[in-house]
């Protein structure tokens, strides 16, 4: 990822916006500060975003997978460490 300071970002922005086309740009200020993406990989990020639910207010059929849901035999074993 492309790293620019605030200055940066203020003298070349127009290198900034042609990064950020290709790839996310993260603009530091003592530390990491912003990120600048495109709007393609922002909407990519929008649609990619998972619901989270209270379990009141999630649907009936989702918390009856999540309860019939079993762990892969080869780690049983780790059910011992939840034993203490």
């Amino acid at each position: 990822m492309v790293r620019v300071t605030g200055e940066q970002l203020q003298k070349t922005s127009g290198f900034v916006r042609a990064e950020a086309r290709r790839a996310p740009v993260e603009v530091t200020w003592h530390g990491p500060e912003l990120v600048v993406l495109s709007v393609e990989d922002y909407a990519l990020l929008r649609q990619n975003r998972k619901l989270a639910f209270t379990r009141a207010d999630m649907p009936a059929a989702r918390l009856e997978r999540i309860a019939n849901n079993r762990m892969d035999a080869e780690h049983a074993g780790l059910d011992a460490l939840m034993d203490d």
